[in-house]
């Protein structure tokens, strides 16, 4: 994950799926390589949005489909801190990044902490979006959709950046107007697998 924020500076991470439980991700919680947890804890959705949230839907918004997966919702958040490695310098990563996780639905989520907190991503990374048999009620890849709906009409802005892919290759689906495909992260996951494609705003702000 921190290799996709390296060349950009981007050292805080906020990563959302809500078919993974707490259990699921503890186990996995201190696998970075090359860092440990300097700290970590349990976050309450009211330190996120202090003054709640109103949702606002897309036009042609679905509830039946919204709610299709909602038995293997396993919502949490936490937050955790890693620090590098003392045998480890800057060639391998930054020195500390943050990893907000929640375990909640990605559309929902981006508009909570974006349109409520006026504010923007710099990036954001679709990977493994779970289209077809991965238990994600839309498709994140479609820009019509809800979560291209949502992340376009943020009145704080769109993300500068946008990366797209996973296991295997071929990720040639990916095309929201203004953005431009600039080059590809291969060999993304270990054991040489894996594609990431990276899509830059034409005119951001």
């Amino acid at each position: 994950m921190y290799t996709l924020g390296r060349t950009q500076n981007i050292i805080s991470f906020i990563y959302c799926d809500y078919a993974t439980g707490e259990e699921d991700f503890r186990q996995e919680q201190n696998t970075f390589r090359g860092y440990y947890i300097l700290g970590s804890r349990s976050v309450k959705h009211s330190e996120l949005i202090p003054n709640g949230w109103t949702p606002k839907f897309l036009p042609r918004f679905n509830l039946e489909a919204y709610q299709k997966y909602k038995d293997n919702w396993k919502p949490f958040i936490t937050w955790t801190v890693y620090e590098r490695d003392v045998n480890r310098d800057n060639m391998h990563g930054p020195k500390r990044f943050s990893l907000l996780y929640l375990g909640g639905e990605g559309v929902a989520s981006y508009q909570a902490l974006y349109w409520t907190n006026q504010m923007k991503p710099k990036a954001l990374a679709i990977i493994q979006p779970g289209t077809g048999f991965g238990l994600n009620w839309t498709d994140f890849r479609d820009e019509n959709r809800d979560l291209g709906w949502v992340v376009r009409n943020n009145p704080s802005g769109e993300p500068d950046i946008i990366y797209y892919g996973g296991y295997g290759s071929g990720y040639n689906d990916f095309a929201w107007n203004g953005y431009s495909e600039t080059r590809i992260i291969h060999h993304y996951y270990n054991y040489n697998n894996g594609e990431v494609r990276v899509f830059t705003r034409q005119n951001p702000e």
